[in-house]
């Protein structure tokens, strides 16, 4: 089916206020609002003039009247002043005659009808005019008297219309001082968006310099605005991080690939001496390798970042037992050594497991509530296989590493420490930095994959103390390092405990 009116289905056409902006909204909504609260005070206040003009009126009457109802209830034959100008006062006698009456002709003629009316206020119609009537029966010995008073109720009328058009210029002359009002109001309070919008703009051009403005008010926008400087700021950390790990990885790369293409070019070169041959493909094999440990050591870094994103957005983390992970510290030694062999260097670990509830001595069990972390067996195995095999790789022959996992009030603790040669001072505030390496004491000239028979092992690419601190984040925890005053270095992980409900008692 075809629409005659060339519109497309489902489109909204003609004008909305949506398409208006936020300060018209404003605007116009208030007025609206102010425009019926306004008309509901002129209908209010009409209707209370109204009211008090016809409450006014009866009280005049009633003043009209009284005199001749005094005189009337003690004299039966009484001698009666005519009425004042502009009063509209009768007296019909008790047979029906008019004593005294200022009233219009047409008036006088319903005054028959009126001595049969009970007593009291009522508007009547003569002659299409209305009149407010107040009547009276006072009664003496020359019998039931009738005392009329009358006014023309036009007068209330004009009144009352006089001063609803009074009210009405008046409201609408508020009304548009009220809506000019909003439209000022509106654009003030929303000049600070105009410059954060303005601001926001200038993202594009200058991210690294660009604030939002935050107003001296402590109020919404001014929340709002920290909460998005917090944001940027944060943005901008991620992206320089994201940037300076890029121009890092490109330039680590770069030295291996140009190694490797060199090797493979004397490869070339060499390819009628097979013993030659040999000797460039293995040392092509090793560059290969270093390639293969950066780009692994980059996927875990992004793993790890990934992972803390998921547990920042809520993502449900598990907790693993401290006996759990003393067994996956035994296993990744094991696997230490097998690197360790080769170069002569003793490779040892101590587990000293939590106290047992209620009793004298070390143990699990006997009621103990085994101690938990937000860390699993695999972060463990990082954390050992990193911290300890950088310590092989850098140690001479017959040094000794000792990895030592123990419970503390509160965290569990992971230490490594060896008797080498240490690192520079200057290069521990930053060795757990991408890409950082100290000097050529604590820098193997063997390749570790090589020594370990071919199980790669961290060393040379500048990350190991990266993924260790950022697996020891992600779990909650910290690590540092420091240079033992003996001799060795020493590298201490953190790991805050994981507070469980031990269920109710059976």
């Amino acid at each position: 089916m075809t629409r005659s009116d060339g519109a497309a289905p489902g489109r909204r056409t003609g004008w909305s206020l949506r398409s208006l902006s936020l300060r018209s909204r404003i605007t116009i909504g208030s007025t609206v609002i102010a425009a019926v609260v306004i008309a509901l005070l002129v209908l209010v206040m009409r209707l209370q003039v109204v009211s008090v003009v016809a409450r006014a009126t009866e009280t005049l009457l009633d003043a009209d009247t009284d005199p001749y109802v005094a005189t009337l209830e003690v004299d039966s034959d009484p001698n009666l002043s005519p009425p004042g100008n502009a009063q509209f006062v009768a007296v019909v006698s008790p047979t029906g005659d008019i004593t005294l009456s200022s009233m219009p002709g047409r008036l006088e003629q319903a005054l028959g009808s009126l001595r049969t009316t009970p007593a009291g206020t009522s508007v009547i119609e003569v002659g299409g005019s209305q009149y407010r009537v107040v009547i009276e029966h006072p009664v003496n010995q020359a019998g039931r008297w009738t005392v009329v008073a009358a006014r023309n109720s036009q007068a209330e009328a004009i009144v009352v219309d006089d001063l609803t058009t009074t009210l009405s210029f008046t409201g609408l002359a508020i009304l548009v001082a009220f809506g000019v009002a909003s439209w000022v109001l509106a654009t003030t309070a929303l000049r600070p968006v105009n410059r954060m919008r303005r601001e926001a703009e200038r993202l594009s051009v200058a991210p690294e310099r660009a604030e939002l403005p935050v107003g001296p008010a402590q109020d919404e926008l001014a929340s709002l605005a920290t909460t998005l400087n917090a944001f940027l700021a944060r943005t901008r950390q991620a992206t320089e991080r994201e940037r300076q790990m890029v121009s890092d990885a490109s330039h680590e790369l770069r030295t291996p690939l140009a190694i490797l293409t060199t090797q493979l070019d004397l490869a070339s070169l060499d390819r009628d001496d097979a013993q030659a041959l040999a000797a460039h493909i293995e040392r092509a094999k090793n560059s290969v390798a270093r390639l293969s440990r950066l780009a692994n050591d980059l996927l875990t870094l992004s793993r790890i970042e990934e992972s803390e994103r998921r547990s920042a957005d809520g993502a449900p983390q598990t907790a693993t037992a401290w006996s759990d992970l003393g067994d996956e510290v035994m296993a990744a030694v094991d696997r230490v050594r097998l690197i360790a062999s080769a170069k002569d260097v003793t490779v040892d670990f101590e587990l000293d497991p939590p106290v047992a509830v209620g009793g004298s001595g070390p143990g699990i069990g006997g009621g103990t509530v085994e101690p938990q972390y937000r860390l699993d067996t695999g972060g463990m195995a990082q954390l050992v296989t990193n911290t300890a095999g950088n310590a092989v790789a850098a140690l001479p022959r017959g040094g000794s590493v000792v990895v030592t996992w123990r419970t503390t009030p509160g965290e569990g603790v992971l230490q490594i420490t060896d008797d080498g040669p240490g690192v520079p001072e200057s290069f521990v505030p930053v060795a757990f930095d991408r890409f950082t390496r100290p000097d050529e004491a604590r820098t193997s000239r063997r390749d570790p994959v090589a020594a370990s028979g071919g199980i790669p092992m961290p060393g040379g690419s500048g990350l190991g103390l990266a993924i260790v601190r950022a697996v020891a984040e992600r779990a909650g925890g910290s690590a540092t390092l420091r240079n033992v005053p003996t001799g060795g270095l020493e590298v201490t992980i953190r790991v805050p405990e994981v507070r469980t409900d031990p269920g109710p008692a059976r």
